[in-house]
């Protein structure tokens, strides 16, 4: 690890110390863990597995994007992104690291490899950002007229996840006029990434079946976390039904895209705090979600890394 990726790495970490400590300077500790003690481990278990099947969504998904990738591979390099993505700094990290590691693996893999992870990863957001505006939809008209403050935080954050949008469609238009424009630029991060998306756009622009198919199963992969974000809410004993589950999983969801913290600590905590409240639910018992959530990505992350080590150990 280089210098800049360290100091990234303990940036992060200080933000996740301090957003933790915010909270827990407005949340009672013993409150979390009352909550915690009175949890329904069977729910939680079933809970966890939840998580851990929408991994093998998440690697079909690739498969669809990937016709020259099995399914085993897709899986497999899957659970070694979700592990680069936990410990390394970066959004995207997993995403590279997984590329990186099957790319250096099997050489007949390279082709068309960094298009299916750029068109991975953009369906999978595409389908996240439009579960999150309609939740900012229902919040508004559902939620609006007995909490103000959520009326207003609902109207900006789909005036912000709208502009997104808009800029990204014009960013595809864009890289799919191809890559010559890209080429005088430098190889600067904007640079990388339009002309990832070119080739992504020219990879994909006369397949759209598989890019239907792929966003078929991503927004089945959230559904399924939807599902899961319920179950999460009956092992807490938390008053609250599918439709707040349905809200609050694509806005925690894209509060965690922003890679300011490590594994989403803080982030995830500070989040569902104040969802909980805007909700009237008690702060307690979103830092107790927030911190059974950290655990549930535990399994998927020690595959990875026991696969990651059994590549090692089987190279030397």
């Amino acid at each position: 690890m280089n210098g800049k990726a360290a100091s990234i790495l303990v940036a992060k970490l200080l933000l996740s110390i301090g957003l933790l400590a915010l909270v827990l300077a407005k949340v009672d500790l013993a409150s979390i863990f009352e909550v915690l003690l009175k949890a329904d481990p069977w729910l939680v278990v079933l809970w966890y597995a939840l998580v851990s099947a929408n991994t093998a969504l998440v690697a079909w998904r690739w498969e669809i994007l990937s016709p020259g990738l099995s399914y085993g591979t897709a899986l497999k390099y899957t659970w070694i992104g979700i592990f680069f993505g936990h410990v390394l700094p970066g959004s995207i990290a997993g995403d590279i690291a997984k590329g990186v590691s099957l790319a250096l693996n099997d050489n007949s893999a390279r082709s068309g490899l960094a298009a299916s992870i750029v068109a991975d990863k953009v369906v999978g957001l595409a389908a996240l950002i439009l579960l999150f505006d309609l939740a900012c939809v229902v919040v508004y008209l559902l939620y609006g007229d007995d909490y103000v403050q959520i009326r207003h935080l609902a109207v900006i954050a789909l005036v912000l996840s709208l502009a997104g949008m808009i800029a990204g469609v014009v960013a595809v238009i864009f890289a799919a006029r191809g890559e010559s424009a890209t080429t005088d630029g430098g190889a600067g991060l904007v640079v990388r990434a339009v002309q990832s998306l070119a080739g992504a756009s020219k990879f994909y622009s006369k397949k759209p079946a598989l890019l239907l198919r792929a966003f078929a199963i991503s927004s089945a992969s959230h559904v399924l976390n939807m599902a899961a974000m319920y179950i999460s809410f009956r092992a807490l004993r938390v008053d609250a039904g599918m439709l707040v589950a349905a809200i609050v999983y694509p806005v925690l969801s894209v509060m965690l895209l922003i890679p300011i913290s490590i594994s989403g600590i803080g982030v995830r905590d500070a989040t569902l705090a104040v969802l909980f409240a805007l909700f009237g639910l008690p702060a307690a018992s979103g830092v107790a979600l927030s911190w059974l959530a950290l655990f549930a990505t535990v399994p998927n992350v020690a595959i990875g890394g026991a696969i990651q080590l059994w590549e090692m150990y089987r190279k030397r």
